[in-house]
């Protein structure tokens, strides 16, 4: 072994074996003038080869020998003074390829060294308290040492066990690969506190330095995981809120596009509903029911910390998604991210104050982790179809009743010799003898569904990164090449310091959109064209109109291929970045900032050109519709974070500030005018252009906030947060507002009296949380006195006039929800059976409603406060069961129920305000009344109803006569999931329930009129005098047969039960065995094949009781094979 000694002017000195004897007299010399500075190091010449992966296996070896083997390996060389070193510990230490950061914070966890790098030099000096002690010699420290082991409740050592000795040092080490952990200059006499993720933290007492084997037992899965809240996460077995987690092994497993699908009957109390099956239309979702009367009920949505707007206010491609704007989070792959928390109760939600009066949901994306660099790759390949369709008249039965209701009405029958009109081409010109399934034709081809993901991960214990890319094409079921095409991009990269005191993390995702599927939904016209109706392109490929035979230049058809030749193509750019520093300051102190920035780009066009315009049409001119919007956030909170543990307890605070910036740009146009197809798209080329209207507006916000945590022995838990915002959407009066929320826990199956008289309970904690939130969903500026220049059509001295269109209220207020949760969690058979019952009631008060004025005021209405108050109360539900646990087969079963009920408990002065007809004191606030449905008057063939005096007629009042309430809340949802693993199998589905109404489909068209396709149940008719039948009869007299058809909407009738079991999701994969996966050189690889929306258990007739009606396309029924191999 060779050292090299360095002198205080740059002298070098070498000695080792037989060179030593040469510079025997000069070391002498050196040690007889003190020389206090003797510098170690290892020498070496480094090379690309060396992996720098250290392996040791050392018992009580000198800390200068072990720094030699270290050298070896890796190349470092290491500094340290003669008396510096006397105060080295014998070192024992287990390690098998670890990299340089592992081995040095192991080996120096009970040394009294600090350290420090200096390129490929190793700087080692003695801590400062260590600096007036007095050496230790080997024989008093061997006396001071304090050895043990730490082992789970079946004996097996555990590795990487934190243990902390509670003495003045307060100091901490990690136990190796044998479980084993030593401390020099330990007191004879104190305190151990172990601590190891997914294990129970216990604290062991020693005396005479003898401490021999701890056991610490695991934690079942469900209550060792770790939760995502706000500003930070926590243990489930400590939480004192009420928060649901679905993983992104949950997630993977179902193939959507939008990640708020994969949410779909996993959550208590959170239910999601699709507005179509269209790729990108909207998902509405309700956390604990509807708290607002007259503003938006959408949760708070924060990806890696960036608040997320969850639609935009409109697109071209409106009536495709069935909603205004369509869903944001269509932008989102849902393949980078790594879990979601919906966060519900006040305790979880009030640090977000005025946001989270409906919850919040939070998104966190995929992180890199330390490990060797690999690869992943996941293609999957599927297809998708309409489960069901519903079944319509055929060409016969449909022209039986259209000439049924022509003699209804007492009018003769058109036909060929007729002349012709549009509402009778189905008589006089179509095809009598033809028929189309249209259903088959528009909705009923095969979408195609492609999806790839890589990436390439990995790191070391302080540097971590992750790239990924992913790449999504689905196409629709309608007619032609329609798609929307995804790429995206996802990277993060962290970094902390060796002293673990600083960290740096930053996490940038970009996602490119293109979207053609139409701006309109053809399951309309799929659900309403007549059977006879001409086929839809001609012999050589172009639109068929169909001509009237004896007047080629009109046009008897709107072809519903029309929308897509209106070729709408709407791109979208997604770019949310987030970066978190942080610096530990003092143990336990650390200040902190969060910044991120999200910018969502929409483009949309639709060209009309003449090939989508009827031949015969008064305006035969090329245009196209322009789109421009944008929505741009930042955000930056400074934080401060305190952690202190002590002997009987743990407790964190944390204090931040907010500051959040939110602007919309909206711009849309119309061009006219071109000469031709190809300038279409082309806003310059137009020779016409109308503004149709401009929207800028900007939202501010800024809040400071707090939280509290204590845990006392780690059964006795107490949270405290507060709030306090400020928005620009209020005036100078009401600014800002305080929120704050108190939560407690108590684990009282750790009591001993618990523990020794329920030895059955493995676990059990009763939480409770009770606080305050906000709502300010109420737009910008509505407070203010606003401008615009619609309507002003005449320019004054060239310039456009304004005019006022709404009243300013500089007091308005923020709307405020009080919540109560009170919670049980209870662990059975070791954990082997959880339950977790959470009881729920919120009141919201202080609503934002627009209040109706007097015709003469010029005003319809006036945004204010009005003191009215939303209930919204329920039971959630949960049960996860490990039915089977061996070796060779697992089986996990879980299962989630929401009962909820809202209802509006006070309204003053509700029957004299413009809202009497609207609500109902004690009723949920959207319901609605209803004609009482008395069927088919045998006598007259119409729909009759029972008005307020109980009888009945087919002409009831609308002020009077709308007695029955409909209630179009969900009873209670859920779902039932199943994971099953034998070997290499894997299997997992989930059941999605929902008990509910929703609209009867067969009152969607008035039968009889017009060229309109019906469903076959018009087929049960009324016909003659005395027949008792559903259906009222068929007339094109629309003034005698439209009232009690409109009133029949409006009746009890048009909502029938819609309750519902979904096989939602279903999973069957195999990982290939390792012998197989060592020739293809993988670390794992599996092939799987999986179905969203395979089967559909329900008594509801129409093409699905989550959509309901006839015009919007239900989900698609998707099937996908695909490969996963990681490299």
């Amino acid at each position: 072994m060779d050292f090299l000694i360095h002198a205080a002017r740059g002298m070098a000195f070498s000695f080792g074996n037989s060179r030593s004897l040469r510079y025997k007299p000069f070391i002498k010399c050196i040690v007889m003038t003190k020389l206090t500075v003797l510098l170690v190091a290892i020498s070496l010449h480094v090379s690309a080869a060396y992996a720098q992966h250290i392996s040791l296996n050392v018992k009580d070896k000198p800390l200068l020998e072990v720094l030699s083997s270290i050298r070896k390996q890796t190349g470092y060389n290491f500094i340290i003074t003669s008396v510096n070193a006397q105060y080295a510990h014998p070192v024992t230490l287990t390690l098998n390829a670890a990299t340089i950061e592992t081995t040095l914070l192991k080996l120096f966890s009970d040394q009294p060294f600090l350290y420090e790098f200096d390129g490929k030099v190793i700087m080692i000096k003695l801590k400062p308290e260590t600096e007036k002690k007095t050496p230790v010699q080997k024989e008093n420290l061997e006396q001071r040492e304090l050895n043990g082991i730490v082992v789970d409740d079946k004996n097996k050592p555990l590795e990487g066990a934190t243990v902390i000795l509670n003495d003045q040092s307060n100091r901490g080490t990690i136990t190796d690969s044998q479980g084993r952990f030593r401390f020099a200059n330990a007191p004879e006499n104190g305190t151990l506190l172990i601590r190891m993720l997914g294990h129970e933290t216990r604290r062991v007492s020693y005396q005479n330095f003898t401490v021999g084997s701890i056991v610490i037992k695991e934690i079942d899965a469900d209550l060792k995981e770790i939760q995502v809240i706000a500003y930070g996460t926590q243990i489930k077995k400590y939480s004192t809120n009420n928060i649901g987690t679905v993983s992104a092994a949950e997630i993977a497993r179902q193939p959507v596009n939008n990640p708020l699908l994969a949410l779909e009957g996993r959550v208590p109390g959170l239910f999601i509903q699709q507005a179509s099956g269209v790729s990108g239309s909207n998902i509405y979702v309700k956390v604990q029911g509807i708290n607002s009367l007259g503003n938006g009920s959408d949760p708070l949505y924060v990806i890696d910390g960036v608040p997320y707007t969850p639609q935009f206010n409109t697109s071209l491609a409106n009536s495709s998604f069935n909603s205004p704007g369509g869903s944001t989070f269509n932008f989102v792959n849902p393949a980078d991210i790594e879990s979601i928390s919906v966060l519900k109760d006040a305790d979880a939600t009030a640090i977000y104050g005025s946001r989270a009066a409906n919850g919040a949901i939070l998104i966190t994306t995929k992180k890199g982790k330390p490990g060797k660099t690999k690869i992943d790759v996941n293609l999957q390949n599927g297809w998708g179809q309409i489960a069901h369709k519903v079944d319509f008249l055929n060409t016969q039965q449909y022209l039986d009743m259209r000439k049924e209701a022509y003699t209804n009405a007492g009018k003769s029958i058109p036909t060929s010799a007729t002349n012709p009109t549009s509402s009778n081409y189905d008589l006089t010109i179509w095809d009598q003898n033809r028929y189309t399934d249209w259903q088959k034709v528009l909705v009923g081809n095969t979408a195609h569904f492609t999806d790839l993901q890589a990436s390439v991960s990995g790191g070391s214990n302080t540097t971590q990164f992750l790239a990924a890319y992913g790449f999504n094409r689905q196409t629709t079921v309608y007619p032609g090449s329609l798609g929307d095409l995804k790429g995206s991009v996802h990277l993060n990269l962290n970094h902390n310091s060796l002293d673990n005191k600083f960290h740096y993390n930053i996490s940038a995702t970009y996602l490119q959109d293109k979207n053609t599927l139409g701006s309109s939904d053809l399951m309309n016209p799929a659900t309403s064209l007549t059977p006879n109706a001409p086929l839809l392109h001609l012999a050589d490929g172009s639109l068929n109109w169909e001509p009237f035979p004896k007047n080629p230049s009109r046009y008897s058809f709107r072809n519903p291929l029309a929308y897509t030749e209106e070729r709408y193509t709407g791109n979208t750019n997604n770019l949310t970045a987030n970066n978190n520093i942080s610096y530990e300051i003092l143990p336990g102190l650390q200040v902190k900032t969060s910044m991120g920035f999200n910018r969502l780009v929409g483009k949309e066009i639709q060209i009309n050109p003449l090939t989508s315009i009827k031949p015969d049409a008064f305006d035969l001119t090329r245009s196209a519709l322009y789109l421009d919007k944008s929505i741009s956030s930042w955000i930056i909170e400074p934080q401060i974070t305190y952690t202190k543990e002590t002997e009987y307890g743990v407790i964190d605070a944390l204090i931040g500030s907010s500051f959040q910036q939110v602007s919309n740009d909206l711009l849309s146009q119309t061009g006219s005018g071109y000469t031709n197809d190809a300038q279409l798209g082309n806003l310059s080329a137009a020779s016409s252009t109308v503004t149709n209207f401009v929207d800028k507006s900007l939202y501010k916000y800024n809040a400071l906030f707090g939280r509290i945590n204590y845990r006392l022995k780690d059964k006795y838990i107490l949270n405290l947060t507060a709030r306090r915002d400020g928005s620009s959407r209020f005036g100078d009066q009401n600014k800002l507002h305080t929120f704050y929320a108190v939560g407690g826990a108590w684990l009282f199956a750790d009591e001993h009296i618990i523990k020794n008289s329920l030895p059955w309970l493995s676990s059990g904690k009763i939480r409770a949380s009770y606080g305050t939130t906000g709502n300010d969903q109420i737009g910008d500026y509505r407070y203010l006195s606003l401008l615009n220049t619609y309507g002003v059509d005449i320019p004054y001295g060239q310039s456009v006039g304004l005019t006022q269109f709404s009243i300013a209220n500089p007091f308005l207020q923020w709307e405020e929800t009080r919540k109560i949760n009170l919670g049980l969690d209870l662990g059975f058979l070791k954990d082997r059976i959880l339950l977790s019952v959470n009881y729920y009631r919120n009141r919201s008060s202080n609503q934002l409603i627009g209040y109706a004025l007097p015709n003469i005021t010029g005003f319809g209405s006036v945004d204010e406060n009005f003191p009215a108050t939303i209930q919204n109360k329920g039971l959630e539900g949960q049960l996860n069961v490990n039915v089977i646990r061996s070796k060779n087969f697992n089986w996990h079963s879980s299962l989630n129920m929401t009962i909820q009920r809202n209802k509006l408990i006070d309204f003053p002065d509700l029957a004299t305000s413009s809202y009497a007809n609207n609500y109902i004191i004690g009723q949920p606030i959207n319901i609605f009344r209803a004609y009482q449905f008395a069927g088919v008057n045998p006598a007259t063939g119409l729909y009759q109803f029972i008005d307020h005096n109980g009888k009945a007629t087919s002409s009831p009042d609308p002020t009077t006569d709308k007695t029955i309430l409909i209630d179009p809340n969900p009873k209670f949802f859920g779902g039932f999931s199943n994971s099953l693993q034998y070997k290499g199998f894997d299997l997992d589905f989930l059941l999605q329930f929902v008990n509910q109404k929703a609209r009867n489909y067969k009152f969607g068209n008035l039968p009889g009129l017009a060229v309109r396709n019906q469903p076959i149940s018009v087929l049960n008719r009324w016909k003659n005098p005395g027949d008792i039948v559903d259906i009222q009869k068929v007339s094109t007299n629309s003034s005698e047969i439209s009232v009690p058809f409109d009133a029949a909407i409006a009746s009890d009738a048009s909502y029938v039960g819609a309750s519902y079991v979904r096989l939602k999701n279903i999973s069957l994969s195999y990982s290939l065995p390792m012998q197989w996966l060592s020739k293809i050189k993988a670390s794992q690889a599996r092939i799987y094949i999986q179905a969203q929306n395979l089967l559909t258990f329900t008594n509801f007739i129409g093409s699905d009781p989550e959509t309901a009606g006839l015009g919007a396309l239900p989900p698609l029924r998707i099937i996908t094979v695909g490969l996963q191999i990681t490299l």
